[in-house]
Protein backbone atom coordinates (compact mmCIF):
# COMPACT_ATOMS: atom_id res chain seq x y z
CA UNK A 1 0.00 0.00 0.00
CA UNK A 2 1.48 3.85 -1.00
CA UNK A 3 1.83 5.95 1.67
CA UNK A 4 -0.51 8.96 1.73
CA UNK A 5 0.73 12.43 1.11
CA UNK A 6 1.22 14.57 3.93
CA UNK A 7 -1.61 16.98 2.07
CA UNK A 8 -4.19 13.73 2.17
CA UNK A 9 -3.63 13.21 5.79
CA UNK A 10 -3.93 16.84 6.73
CA UNK A 11 -7.40 16.86 4.95
CA UNK A 12 -8.86 13.98 5.88
CA UNK A 13 -7.61 14.86 9.48
CA UNK A 14 -9.33 17.96 8.97
CA UNK A 15 -12.57 16.76 7.62
CA UNK A 16 -12.71 14.34 10.51
CA UNK A 17 -12.33 17.09 13.54
CA UNK A 18 -14.94 19.45 11.38
CA UNK A 19 -17.23 16.17 11.42
CA UNK A 20 -16.69 15.70 14.88
CA UNK A 21 -17.12 19.51 16.01
CA UNK A 22 -20.10 19.30 14.42
CA UNK A 23 -21.18 16.23 16.55
CA UNK A 24 -20.54 17.77 19.84
CA UNK A 25 -22.50 21.23 18.87
CA UNK A 26 -25.67 18.83 18.69
CA UNK A 27 -24.81 16.58 21.49
CA UNK A 28 -24.42 20.07 23.15
CA UNK A 29 -27.45 21.92 22.04
CA UNK A 30 -30.04 19.01 21.92
CA UNK A 31 -29.34 17.23 24.60
CA UNK A 32 -28.09 13.82 23.60
CA UNK A 33 -27.49 11.99 20.65
CA UNK A 34 -28.84 8.53 19.63
CA UNK A 35 -27.59 5.46 19.73
CA UNK A 36 -26.22 5.26 15.98
CA UNK A 37 -24.79 8.66 16.53
CA UNK A 38 -22.88 7.88 19.19
CA UNK A 39 -21.60 4.97 17.47
CA UNK A 40 -20.29 7.32 14.71
CA UNK A 41 -18.72 9.35 16.95
CA UNK A 42 -16.89 6.34 18.31
CA UNK A 43 -15.81 5.52 15.12
CA UNK A 44 -14.72 8.92 14.22
CA UNK A 45 -12.59 9.20 17.27
CA UNK A 46 -10.72 6.09 16.45
CA UNK A 47 -10.17 7.08 13.24
CA UNK A 48 -9.01 10.52 13.96
CA UNK A 49 -6.52 8.85 16.21
CA UNK A 50 -5.09 6.57 13.42
CA UNK A 51 -4.73 9.28 11.17
CA UNK A 52 -3.10 11.68 13.87
CA UNK A 53 -0.39 8.41 14.25
CA UNK A 54 -0.32 8.44 10.62
CA UNK A 55 0.33 11.93 10.23
CA UNK A 56 2.76 12.39 12.88
CA UNK A 57 4.76 8.87 11.10
CA UNK A 58 4.71 11.01 7.35
CA UNK A 59 5.85 13.96 9.25
CA UNK A 60 8.78 12.41 10.83
CA UNK A 61 9.79 10.71 7.87
CA UNK A 62 9.56 14.32 5.38
CA UNK A 63 11.69 15.63 7.87
CA UNK A 64 14.35 13.02 8.03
Amino acid sequence: MASRSLEELRDELNRLMLEHIESMKAETFLGRLDEEALRQQAERLKRIREVSAELLLALRRSAA
